[in-house]
């Protein structure tokens, strides 16, 4: 089986921007078409509307759209029906991707080259699919170090560490400028 490029598929998906969003039906028919493709049966609409209450994500029908738009602008499809097996359930891939996009949005998704990676390579995850050039520790690790959860996590943690800097610099001058006074006191 042929590994997949993230470049070639970041090229093809440049060529086709995607214009306006995907009904939410018609991207829900692209990904169960995906399935059938693979000969699996995809999730009902009762399935989908159970992970889409399961995942409680506001985001979710965008990212179906952004799925679809991938899924049928580039070579991903071909590619994720070369590698769907029997293993896992169409409804586990798909809810353990969506539950690993969340909270990419369809415009950081189009407009910034990290989160569309991130969500093509969250997808290739979610399929088992392997990235080309890459052993699969490479992968993990690209994917962690482009994971939006984590960086935005990580920066909460850094202004946390300024915010409590800044106060502790405020306490030490607001004491100095105690004991600065405190001496005058005993000096006049």
């Amino acid at each position: 089986m042929m590994a997949v490029s993230i470049p070639h598929l970041r090229e093809q998906l440049a060529a086709t921007p995607i214009v306006s969003p995907y009904p939410h039906d018609l991207a829900v028919a692209i990904v169960c078409d995906t399935f059938r493709l693979a000969s699996q049966r995809p999730p009902s609409q009762a399935e989908w509307a159970k992970l889409e209450q399961r995942l409680k994500n506001p985001l979710f029908q965008e990212q179906v759209g952004m799925l679809a738009h991938v899924l049928v602008s580039s070579d991903l499809r071909k590619k994720t029906v070369l590698y769907l097996t029997a293993d896992r359930t169409p409804q586990a891939r798909l809810q353990q991707f969506f539950e690993e996009v969340h909270p990419l949005t369809a415009e950081m998704i189009r407009s910034n080259a990290f989160r569309q990676e991130e969500f093509l390579r969250k997808w290739l995850a979610a399929v088992g699919a392997d990235v080309e050039g890459e052993t699969e520790a490479e992968s993990k690790r690209r994917l962690k170090d482009l994971d939006y959860r984590q960086a935005v996590t990580d920066l909460r943690k850094v202004e946390e560490a300024r915010r409590k800097e800044a106060d502790r610099r405020q306490e030490m001058l607001q004491e100095a400028q105690r004991k600065e006074a405190e001496a005058r006191g005993w000096r006049e």
